[in-house]
This record gives C-alpha cells, structure tokens and sequence, in this order.
C-alpha cells in the first residue's frame, strides 16, 4: 500500500476508495490519508464527510455478508466468514450477544479496529433493519473521522 503522501495526491475520491475499502475487511490506513488530506488545505468538515460516507459503504459490504449468511449463503464468502467466525470463537459470540441485546446501538462500536467489523458482519448476521444499521454505523464511524480530523486541524 502507497503512503499517505502519495494517496493524498488523489484528493477526495482517493479518501472515497481507501475509506471505502477500511470499512470492508480491507486494512487500509483511512485515517492517516484523511490527515494528510487536510495538512494538504482539504476543508476538514468535507474530508471527514467523505471519508464517513465511504467508510459506512464498505461496512454495508459486511453487512450484506452477515445477512447473507444468515440466510444460509454459502459461497466463498460464507465460508471465510465461517472461517473467522471459527477462529474468533467467542469473541464472535460475544459481539452477537451484544448485539441481541442492545440492539442496533451497539453498532456505534463498529468504529474499533479489530471488533469493530464483528460488529458490522453481526448486525448482518442477527438482523439489524437496514435503517438502524445505517444510522449507529455512521455515528461511530463518523464520530472517529471528526476526532481525526479536529486532531490534525488543531495540529496545524
């Protein structure tokens, strides 16, 4: 993967893809292209917009997964995803039986690395509506892009 400096030569629609691809299973550095965007003159506001909006698109990748496979899909994703669900064990459980019980809010928690695509696959998985989904997704993912976004502009 090419460095933020090089990603930022791209502008928006470069954040649009990498943002894209960190929310699916993709690790890409989002956050660092973001900064670097807006060390560059990038409004920080229209940045964070952005990067949000395709961060919460590439979680919705999940999701559909997480449905998928709720529904009996198999595949070749059905399978990777029973892989992880596999080797994640009771994290995986834990991350369901969250989710059962707070419901879609816990789905603000999709913003932690790691967890936080467990999250997003169970949303899928236990039945979150698509509205919900969209909503507490964006929230906590939205919410970790300003908190970059202030941090690098207070750095300047």
């Amino acid at each position: 993967m090419p460095d933020a400096a090089i990603l930022s030569t791209w502008g928006l629609p470069g954040l649009f893809l990498v943002a894209m691809l960190a929310g699916s299973v993709v690790p890409v550095p989002s956050e660092a292209l973001l900064a670097a965007l807006i060390y560059g003159g990038t409004p920080p506001m229209l940045a964070t917009a952005v990067a949000t909006v395709g961060n919460v698109l590439g979680a919705l990748s999940l999701y559909v997964l997480g449905l998928w496979v709720a529904r009996g899909g198999g595949g070749p994703l059905g399978r990777w995803y029973a892989r992880r669900r596999a080797s994640e064990g009771p994290r995986m459980q834990k991350v369901e039986a969250r989710l059962r019980t707070w419901g879609a809010p816990a789905l603000v928690m999709s913003w932690v690395p790691i967890i936080g695509d467990a999250f997003v696959i169970a949303g899928g998985v236990v039945g979150v509506k698509p509205l919900p989904f969209v909503v507490f997704v964006t929230l906590g993912k939205g919410l970790r892009y300003v908190f970059v976004a202030l941090s690098t502009a207070a750095s300047l």
